[in-house]
């Protein structure tokens, strides 16, 4: 149907209002329920907002909303624009008006926004507003409520929910559900496991989304650092928020992907054994976590006495390397080699460095590519006699992404690390017992807190090959009484094996989530004073406590409590120690991997 402007009519509307659509839809033609005479009256047939008629003292009316009037005749545009009135207790409101269906519905759209909470009033008086004439005996007058003002709401979305750590950027949105008259300041949020401006940084932590703007953006872009971290996470959310809501505490989740390096550190070595010379368990071992073309763009550098570093001091030869190969960059590779046996099979190539591996177990070791330094283990500006990392007379092995260390002085007085009392863990079993637990707890019952942690230390193909048995009582080996199901499992992957996995989970809260596996059996039937047997076939390969001896008074005794080994030395939580907690995190004896 055609349309026709016909006039405009503005009067003063006051400042700070919203837009208030009036819009005619349909034709009195088009409208079935409506029977016309034409007896010279011009009548209006039909009052709507939106889809519904329009009573008579509505209030609540959203100010979207469209207006339908619905005439009997085609209008006399000219007079009827002059008689229609549209007013509010602040005075007379500025509107156009568009004419349609052959002038026989009007369209008021109002030229500024109304006020809210506001009542207004469409009056045209009697008249003769018909195109021939006809005319409205009786005056139009009704009164509407526009609703009150319901601020926009704020929602934050970014671009990607991950990043990787290699100085990736994401685009952060913050975005309103409507426009606003005020400019909307939002003041940001940070937290999350990953640290503001050390592991990312954001372009802002103030926004502000110009009057009668939608949306505004700002950038996150992760840091690479010098360390092998588990992913971690970005929460961003909103702090304090002016002229707009945040309804839905509305937040956006990054995370951030460990990359790893092509190549990094997997082992430091500074061994002492009985007939070896100062520098011959001198060695560093690398591992290859992709294809390696060229291995001469990597180097080593040793940071002596906590002097910081000298830069590249030992550089790989032109070599390629598959995933998962593993090097050894020795002092001298004879002696090494000998020490190790058969296990020096475990290195795809034991190289030869001269002098330049000089470390004496309380230096710090840096990985380059190229200049830059990729991975570090210690401090280099530290030197590292007593500290956490010290590895003088011993080794620290990286598993997963976690290091350990044999402990100071740990291979004196061994002769082979076949009979040392802390192998190098390249060289152990793949699957070790990290964790025996007999807890009670209010709420426990007799067998919840009953389970036994593994950790593997190797990639595992077929974790079937291992059990568990305990010896009860003291009673000696009673065999496998548990095999793992045929799956694979990854380096540093934990493992629990759990009498009630739900029990334990539920005491044990997010903490659950360091376990990668975690499975059931009533084979778990520990009393704190029981051995825990670790099998690989029908032999086996680790013990917890004694199979011949009852544990009750033994140093090893985890009655009430758990054991757990730090560094190849195993340590209890305290007999009883989970006596009236209702959590790991409330009891007086924390698991250690919940910390």
């Amino acid at each position: 149907m055609e349309t026709f402007i016909k006039s405009k009519t503005r009067a003063l509307l006051s400042s700070g209002v919203l837009i208030f659509i009036i819009i005619a839809l349909a034709a009195c033609s088009n409208d079935d329920d409506v029977t016309i005479t034409d007896d010279g009256v011009l009548r209006l047939l039909k009052q709507n907002i939106g889809e519904d008629a329009l009573e008579e003292g509505a209030d609540n009316i959203p100010v979207e909303s469209p207006l339908t009037l619905i005439f009997s005749h085609s209008l006399n545009t000219d007079e009827l624009s002059a008689a229609l009135q549209l007013s509010s207790p602040n005075g007379a409101a500025d509107y156009d008006l568009e004419f349609t269906n052959s002038n026989s519905t009007v369209i008021i759209t109002p030229g500024a926004r109304f006020d809210y909470e506001t009542t207004y009033t469409l009056n045209i008086p009697e008249g003769a507003y018909g195109a021939n004439g006809e005319a409205l005996t009786s005056p139009i007058n009704f009164n509407f409520k526009t609703a009150a003002y319901v601020p926009p709401v704020i929602k934050l979305s970014a671009a990607s929910d991950v990043i990787k750590e290699s100085a990736e950027t994401v685009i952060v949105t913050a975005e309103l559900d409507k426009d606003t008259e005020d400019d909307v300041i939002i003041n940001l949020d940070f937290s999350g496991s990953a640290v503001l401006d050390t592991d990312y940084t954001a372009s802002s932590s103030e926004l502000t989304i110009p009057a009668g703007e939608l949306s505004t953006t700002f950038e996150i872009t992760s840091i690479p650092d010098q360390e092998n971290d588990d992913n971690e996470s970005i929460i961003v959310s909103i702090a304090s928020i002016e002229n707009a809501t945040d309804n839905d505490n509305t937040l956006a989740e990054i995370n951030i992907t460990e990359e790893l390096p092509p190549l990094s550190l997997k082992g430091v070595l500074a061994l002492t054994w009985d007939g070896s010379d100062t520098n011959d368990g001198k060695a560093v071992h690398v591992v290859a976590n992709a294809d390696i073309a060229d291995l001469s763009i990597y180097s080593l550098g040793v940071a002596n006495n906590g002097g910081g570093t000298d830069g590249p001091e030992y550089t790989f030869p032109a070599i390629s390397l598959s995933e998962g190969d593993n090097v050894l960059v020795a002092r001298n590779p004879a002696a090494l080699t000998a020490y190790f046996e058969d296990c020096g099979s475990e290195f795809t190539q034991i190289l030869e460095s001269n002098n330049s591996i000089s470390q004496n177990g309380d230096d710090a070791i840096e990985l380059y590519s190229g200049d830059t330094i990729i991975e570090v283990y210690g401090d280099s500006d530290v030197d590292g006699t007593g500290e956490a990392w010290e590895y003088s007379g011993s080794w620290a092995y990286k598993v997963g992404r976690e290091w350990s260390t044999g402990g100071v002085d740990c291979t004196v007085g061994g002769t082979l690390n076949s009979n040392s009392p802390c192998p190098y863990p390249i060289c152990k079993e793949a699957l070790e017992i990290k964790g025996v637990l007999a807890l009670l707890w209010d709420g426990s019952g007799t067998n919840g807190g009953k389970a036994v942690h593994f950790r593997a230390n190797k990639d595992i193909e077929d974790l079937s090959i291992y059990g568990v048995g305990i010896t009860n009582n003291g009673g000696g080996t009673d065999g496998v009484e548990y095999n793992f199901p045929q799956i694979s499992v990854e380096e540093g992957d934990d493992i629990l094996l759990a009498r009630e996995p739900g029990t334990i989970a539920a005491y044990f809260g997010d903490c659950t989530d360091e376990f990668e596996h975690v499975f059931e059996s009533d084979s778990m039937n520990q009393n704190g004073d029981d051995g825990v047997e670790l099998f690989n076939g029908d032999n086996v390969i680790e013990t917890y406590g004694d199979a011949d001896v009852d544990g009750t008074g033994e140093v090893w005794e985890y009655s009430g409590s758990w054991a757990y080994k730090i560094n190849g030395d195993w340590t209890t939580g305290g007999i009883d120690c989970a006596d009236s907690s209702t959590s790991t995190q409330s009891s007086a004896c924390v698991y250690p991997i919940c910390e």
